[in-house]
This record gives structure tokens, C-alpha cells and sequence, in this order.
């Protein structure tokens, strides 16, 4: 699949770490983000104290970005060699120390096999939650004719094709170059971590369906935006870190 828009670069490109134990590496796969803008007052509500939403207009960004994990290992062993479904959903913050974009927070993180999700929530302080979901992708030529997840309970069903549509820079920016998540991990505590990944081909699409029942809570409405991205590699810099 060719085509599509190259997303900005933005700070992330001078933040790649040395590896070391700890780090892990992955491709992501079929990744879609779909974005919804949600009233500040709303979002402050679901945030902790120490963090503020990144607004526009009275409004911040809330995104379900749903992918496949394809080869996830550790980056000094490289085995064993991991793949799942995973769906992050994150509001975009302010830098508490910088004032900066390019974070993010943590709403929920979910995996497609308990196992992995025990695991990581065992070893890596990360609290994910087992959530049994399939994402199904069809091409035809150089486009992308259909994408689509969903969840064994239908609490998780997207459908969405490509379409030709411009795409705000800015806004691309702030959605596809995130380098700092946010979590509060089982303890209520604030953590924090850092990714990498390389430059990526961003292609806009239309939503013919999106159930997304772990967004209740912010009673979104309609998602303002979707983009998919076939392929990116990325480094995670684990284990997260008390956030000061």
C-alpha cells in the first residue's frame, strides 16, 4: 500500500534513547485513530489535578487508537517475539513541567489475550485490561477498502475505508507524535513513560460505524477525525517512572 500523507516529524524525532533492558520494541500494524473533541470541563473531570488537557476552541481531543502488536520484544534478547490486538484510549496533555504538547494520557489500555495483559500489568507496572477483539483489514490496489475491529461483547465495532481529504498539519502533528504517556497505575499513582518510532504515512478515512462503550463516561458524540497508518516501528521505554 503506497500513498498517503507524510506526517510530521515533530519532537519525537530527537528523542530515541539508547536501548537498554527494559526497552522493548515492536511494529505496529493496521493502526487506526479515531478522535473525538470533548468539552475541557468534561475532560478535567477524568484527568488527575496535575494534568491539563491540550484545548482548542473550549474543546481537547480523546482518540481510540486501536492496532496490531506484530513482533513485541525485548529490544537487547529480541525473543520472544509477541503479537495481539491492543486499543489505547488517551487524551492529550500539556507538558506539567514544559507547558509543551506531545503527551498523553492513559484513560484505558486493553489487550486482545489475558495472558499478555496479566504480564505486562505483572512485570511492567502497566495496568492493562483483557478485552477479546479482532481487527480485519481489506485493501484493494493502493487503498485501503475497509478496516474493521470488534469485540467479542460488541461493546468495540469500528468500520471505516479511505477516503481523499485534507488533513490539518498541526492537528496530524498533535495526534501521531505523542513521545510521553501518562498512566495511573493500581495504587492511584501518577507514572510516566517515553516512546520512539519512525516517520509515518498517515492516510485519512471515513467512519462507517464506531461503538466504542469504554468512552460512556465523556458521553462523546460523533469522532471528528480517523486516520490509519499501515505500518511503524516503535520503541517503548519501559518500565514507567513516578511522574514528578
Amino acid at each position: 500500500m503506497t500513498g498517503g500523507l507524510q506526517a510530521p516529524v515533530g519532537e519525537i524525532d530527537r528523542m530515541r534513547q539508547p536501548l537498554r533492558p527494559g526497552h522493548v520494541l515492536v511494529t505496529l500494524r493496521h493502526m487506526l485513530i479515531v478522535t473525538w473533541r470533548v468539552p475541557e470541563a468534561a475532560l478535567k473531570r477524568q484527568l488527575p489535578e496535575t494534568l491539563k488537557p491540550v484545548v482548542e476552541l473550549g474543546n481537547g481531543f480523546v482518540s481510540a487508537v486501536l492496532f496490531q502488536n506484530h513482533a513485541l520484544r525485548p529490544a537487547l534478547v529480541g525473543v520472544p517475539r509477541l503479537n495481539s490486538f491492543q486499543m489505547n484510549m488517551r487524551t492529550y496533555v500539556i507538558d506539567p513541567q514544559t507547558g509543551a504538547y506531545g503527551s498523553v494520557f492513559f484513560q484505558g489500555l486493553y489487550l486482545s489475550r489475558a495472558w499478555l495483559a496479566r504480564m505486562s500489568s505483572l512485570f511492567f507496572g502497566v495496568p492493562f485490561r483483557y478485552l477479546p477483539f479482532t481487527i480485519g483489514v481489506k485493501h484493494e490496489g493502493n487503498r485501503l477498502a475497509n478496516w474493521e475491529a470488534c469485540s467479542s461483547d460488541r461493546s468495540l465495532a469500528i468500520r471505516a475505508h479511505e477516503v481523499d481529504t485534507d488533513i490539518d498539519l498541526h492537528t496530524l502533528d498533535l495526534l501521531t507524535n505523542p513521545h510521553t504517556g501518562y498512566l495511573q497505575n493500581r495504587r492511584g499513582s501518577l507514572r510516566r513513560w517515553r516512546i520512539w518510532h519512525r516517520p509515518q504515512l498517515v492516510h485519512p478515512v471515513q467512519l462507517d460505524c464506531a461503538t466504542v462503550t469504554c468512552l460512556a463516561p465523556l458521553n462523546v458524540g460523533l469522532p471528528t477525525s480517523a486516520l490509519y497508518i499501515e505500518s511503524v516501528d516503535y520503541e517503548v521505554y519501559l518500565p514507567p517512572s513516578a511522574a514528578s
